[in-house]
């Protein structure tokens, strides 16, 4: 049986809470409405940044609603590379928990694939191009994002290090998310998709860093 709460809400704090809840659904979708648009113009004009009025036209927003939530275009960018290295991230860690029984090479062999492999794939590559680009380019503050990024991975990549014998487990593991990244960057802003031996040669050589 459900204890019952001592102190219920009274209807005017229901009230409050209903439209606490649909402002901030609203403002969810503005939000996302302004950082697809802000993608695809990005996607579609290279490295060159799309203005403010293009972002809010395609969007089909206002330039009020743009500035009630991004200072500026350089904002805007930071929060797209975030969100797509947010995704990178999230899709090795994936690949990670589904090889979480098997041997710490192996768990390191599967993740560093998870992050280059993703240059084969025509879609993620045209979007993960999109990120990297913005990510050394337009907005000053999205160089950190992309340092975050590998930070993050580097979390993923500490456990196997520590099992393969690193000294120093925490820096193997961010090097190795630096060197995978770094690959994957390479590869996909020079429009060539890795190969068996590319992807092989990688995961031998950064195996054997670690175990150094």
């Amino acid at each position: 049986m459900t204890p019952t709460d001592p102190n219920p809400p009274t209807l005017a704090e229901r009230a409050v809470r209903r439209r606490m809840a649909a402002a901030e659904e609203g403002a969810r979708a503005e939000v996302d409405a302004l950082l697809d648009a802000g993608f695809r113009l990005m996607a579609e004009g290279g490295r060159r940044p799309p203005r403010v009025a293009d972002i809010v036209a395609s969007a089909g927003l206002s330039n009020d609603a743009f500035y009630r939530y991004f200072d500026g275009k350089d904002a805007l960018v930071e929060a797209i590379v975030e969100r797509g290295a947010r995704e990178l991230a999230a899709r090795v860690r994936q690949r990670l928990q589904r090889a979480a029984d098997a041997a710490p090479e192996e768990r390191l062999r599967t993740g560093v694939a998870a992050v280059v492999w993703q240059a084969a794939d025509p879609g993620l590559a045209a979007r993960i191009r999109t990120v990297l680009s913005a990510g050394v380019a337009p907005a000053p503050d999205a160089e950190h994002v992309m340092v975050v990024l590998v930070d993050d991975l580097g979390t993923l990549f500490t456990a196997p290090a520590r099992e393969l014998g690193a000294t120093d487990p925490e820096r193997a593991g961010r090097t190795v998310a630096g060197a995978a990244v770094a690959a994957l960057q390479h590869w996909l802003l020079a429009g060539r998709t890795p190969d068996e031996a590319d992807v092989e040669q990688l995961m031998r050589f950064l195996v054997a860093g670690v175990r150094a």
